[in-house]
């Protein structure tokens, strides 16, 4: 198999969906067929997250972790197709797998 067919390992997905960020911009991804924005996507971290006492919350905050952190790993896996230069993200190839684990964890009771 070469590399272009092989998919996202089970190890690999669960380390993505480690981080709240990242499950949250899954979850806006998945809402927005068409693509969403850097943009867009801090607003909604900032609508879904409380702010930080330490000031590690703050909007400017955000995007410079979506953009530096949460998003490259997100495409360096397939998951999105990010364009830094135009500030748009969209579905990558491992999208609807990794999204799938996140519905059977999403799914699943917290003790």
């Amino acid at each position: 198999m070469s590399n272009s067919e092989q998919r996202i390992s089970t190890e690999t997905a669960l380390e993505l969906l480690t981080k709240k960020q990242r499950r949250e911009i899954l979850r806006r991804v998945a809402d927005t067929p068409d693509g969403t924005t850097l943009d867009e996507l801090t607003q909604h971290l900032r609508g879904t997250d409380q702010l930080q006492a330490d000031g590690n919350g703050t909007v400017q905050h955000r995007g410079i972790e979506l953009h530096h952190v949460h998003l490259p790993k997100l495409q360096e896996a397939n998951v999105i197709e990010y364009d830094a230069d135009q500030g748009t993200v969209h579905r990558g190839r491992e999208f609807q797998d990794v999204l799938a684990l996140l519905a059977a964890v999403d799914g699943h009771p917290e003790n």
